[in-house]
C-alpha cells in the first residue's frame, strides 16, 4: 500500500540508500516502484539498470536503458550507462564508439573518458588505455565526489569480479596509483 511519502523522487533516494548499503535486491524493487509511480521518467529505469548490471542481469539492463532512452533521449550520461553495459557483455568496440561519440556531445562527463580507457584496455590498445587513465586520474567527478582514479579502479575491480578479463590491468592500476584502500572504496552510490 503506498504511503504519502511514496513519490518517485523519495523512492529513488531510498533506492540509492539501499544500493549504498549493498542491498541490491531492495534497491531494484524500490526503483521498480518509483518507475510504476512515474512510468514517463527515465531516471528510475537508469537507476534500476545500474543495479541490474551489478547483478549480471544484462538483458534486463539493456531493456531498462533502451526504455529510458525512448522516454528521454537526452538523459544526462545515458550513453555512459550503455557503454558500461557493453564493457560487461564483451562489446568493447561498441563501448568505445558510444563513449567517443558521447564524450564529444558531453565533453565534461568524466565517465565517458573513463569508459574510453576501459574499452581501449579490453581491445588490447594498452598505450591508448594507459594514456587515457593518466588523463583522468586526477580529474574530479562533481556529483560522485570522487576522482577519476577512484572511479576507474572501482570499475576495473567490478569488471574483473564479473569475470571480465582485463588485459594489462596491472599496468592500468600502476598508472592509476592503485592502493588497497582505494580498491576497497565505495562511492556515494554504494558502487565498489
Amino acid at each position: 500500500m503506498p504511503t504519502p511519502d511514496d513519490t518517485p523522487e523519495t523512492l529513488v533516494a531510498a533506492g540509492r540508500r539501499f544500493r549504498a548499503t549493498g542491498d541490491l535486491d531492495a534497491a531494484a524493487r524500490v526503483f521498480s516502484r518509483a518507475h510504476s509511480l512515474d512510468p514517463t521518467s527515465a531516471r528510475p529505469l537508469v537507476e534500476r539498470g545500474a543495479i541490474l548490471i551489478l547483478q549480471h542481469r544484462y538483458d534486463e539492463t539493456l531493456a531498462d536503458y533502451r526504455r529510458a532512452e525512448q522516454l528521454d533521449p537526452n538523459y544526462p550520461g545515458l550513453q555512459s550507462y550503455f557503454a558500461e553495459l557493453f564493457l560487461y557483455t564483451g562489446r568493447a568496440a561498441d563501448a568505445l564508439r558510444v563513449s567517443t561519440d558521447a564524450a564529444t556531445a558531453e565533453p565534461g562527463n568524466l565517465m565517458h573518458r573513463i569508459n574510453i580507457a576501459h574499452a581501449q584496455l579490453l581491445l588490447g590498445n594498452t598505450g591508448a588505455a594507459l594514456s587515457g587513465y593518466r588523463d583522468i586520474a586526477n580529474q574530479w567527478h562533481p556529483s560522485k565526489k570522487r576522482s577519476g582514479r577512484d572511479l576507474a579502479l572501482q570499475d576495473l575491480r567490478l569488471l574483473e569480479n564479473a569475470g571480465i578479463e582485463m588485459p594489462a590491468s596491472a599496468e592500468a592500476r600502476a598508472v592509476l596509483g592503485a592502493t588497497e584502500s582505494v580498491l576497497g572504496a565505495t562511492d556515494s552510490e554504494g558502487r565498489m
